[in-house]
């Protein structure tokens, strides 16, 4: 039976570290503030945040939250981040998702200034991963670093299957995995559409899966000993699960990480961490 992975233990880890360094930084009359913006209502958003507004308060951040209306223009979204961009006191900028259609996620998130880029998303903070220098790592990827790394799990040479190809999960954290030198294989809809998902799963010695498709991963898709690290959140009349059947992968694995209380907080940990980076970066002296 798999052991389970408690995210909520590692990010209270990660939270005790952030606040000790933002005590310091008060104490010496420093201030750190993290802005939200989000676009309308949105249930899950508005969990999201209020996930985020307790961490910060916890580790010392202010958490300052605008609403625009849903019927926002494009450009009205990119008048508005550029006001947080020139202001002094705003350390970092979150873009809540999801936005309204018809609105790009890619293009709002490349108008925040990469020095204030929360969510480690912007294009230049992207590129830093490839080169191995990246400070501000995009939040799930760095959850998910962060939580094998301290299972004391070595990724050289692991066959590594990420299912899902998203800008913010898959892609990024495929560009991670390869730093710390594993086999990485990304698995994405035309996987899907081939029939090869559950092959590839199978080949597997780690697996991550970020689709948001409710208990898609079932038991005979995992190999005996394999880790497997479930990022989706589904709201099914039976609850909150995730994307990997739980009670079926339990059998199978080495480690899983359950949902809730897996990736989730170590996300919201790792915003804080990217927080308080920023800072430090924006005020190195010369």
């Amino acid at each position: 039976m798999a052991e389970i992975i408690n995210g909520k233990a590692i990010a209270s880890k990660i939270n005790e570290k952030v606040k000790s360094e933002i005590d310091k930084i008060s104490a010496s009359g420093g201030m750190i503030k993290l802005a939200s913006l989000m676009v309308g209502k949105s249930k899950s958003s508005e969990i999201y945040v209020k996930m985020q507004r307790k961490t910060a308060e916890l580790v010392g951040i202010e958490f300052v939250t605008s609403v625009l209306d849903e019927g926002v223009t494009q450009d009205e979204i990119i008048e508005a981040i550029e006001k947080l961009n020139a202001e002094e006191t705003v350390t970092a900028i979150i873009v809540q998702n999801p936005l309204p259609e018809g609105i790009r996620h890619d293009k709002i998130i490349s108008k925040i200034s990469p020095g204030k880029d929360a969510e480690g998303l912007h294009p230049y903070n992207l590129g830093k991963i490839l080169r191995r220098e990246a400070d501000i790592l995009p939040c799930t990827p760095g959850a998910i670093m962060k939580m094998l790394r301290l299972q004391n799990i070595d990724l050289y040479g692991k066959e590594v299957v990420i299912i899902g190809d998203s800008p913010i999960v898959g892609k990024p954290l495929s560009l991670m995995m390869m730093n710390e030198m594993a086999t990485t294989t990304v698995c994405n809809i035309a996987t899907s559409e081939r029939g090869d998902l559950s092959r590839h799963a199978r080949g597997a010695e780690i697996i991550v899966v970020a689709v948001g498709k409710a208990e898609m991963v079932r038991g005979d898709w995992v190999s005996p000993g394999t880790i497997v690290i479930d990022v989706g959140i589904n709201k099914t009349d039976k609850g909150i699960v995730g994307d990997v059947c739980f009670e079926e992968v339990l059998e199978k694995a080495a480690a899983l990480t359950p949902v809730p209380g897996g990736v989730g907080p170590v996300t919201v940990s790792i915003l804080m961490r990217n927080v308080l980076r920023a800072y430090k970066d924006q005020n190195v002296t010369a």
